[in-house]
């Protein structure tokens, strides 16, 4: 994995703008349908495009993670949608495991399960969680659990995603290794 973003990967982060966006929506599509064997359809120059733009996402989503310790995050600040991004890990993931670099392919793993913790979270449920998480702060003693209803919905769907998420990422390391 590479290091957090700075000033030298800037022009990566703006890389698919050299090219048509629509290349890479036709490469993630390909994949949907495929999974990895659509690398082999690609020439050369195609599966570079398509892996520097799944690293770029995931430095991206990378660099998100630690800004945002909360345990649960607005899906908006991701770089694209989840979908794309399961996709971005699933691309790399192969490699590193290749490698033996059993780090970071346990942080992919980790960052794919970490998914689970953005959610679409409406504008009027952000500030009631907000005042409820304020709320906790302030009575931290409290067991008043009716401050906790709206935070709780979220949480026990990120608690659910995240449980599906485990069984998706270990199913596909699972395939690989067949």
């Amino acid at each position: 994995m590479s290091a957090p973003i700075d000033a030298k990967k800037t022009k990566s982060l703006h890389y698919t703008e050299e090219k048509p966006p629509g290349v890479i929506y036709d490469y993630i599509r390909g994949f949907r349908k495929k999974n990895l064997s659509i690398l082999s359809d690609m020439t050369k120059d195609e599966q570079t495009f398509f892996v520097s733009w799944a690293q770029n996402i995931v430095d991206r989503y990378g660099y998100l993670l630690p800004e945002n310790p909360s345990k649960l995050k607005n899906v908006a600040d991701l770089p694209c949608s989840k979908e794309d991004l399961k996709i971005a890990i699933k691309l790399l993931l192969p490699a590193y495991l290749a490698k033996n670099s059993d780090d970071t392919a346990d942080l992919l793993k980790d960052m794919y399960v970490s998914l689970g913790a953005f959610q679409e979270i409406s504008p009027a449920d952000t500030e009631t969680i907000l005042v409820e998480i304020d709320g906790i702060d302030a009575k931290s003693e409290s067991t008043d659990t009716s401050l906790f209803s709206t935070y709780q919905n979220y949480m026990q769907i990120v608690v659910s995603e995240q449980k599906i998420l485990v069984d998706e990422i270990n199913a596909f390391i699972s395939d690989l290794q067949i």
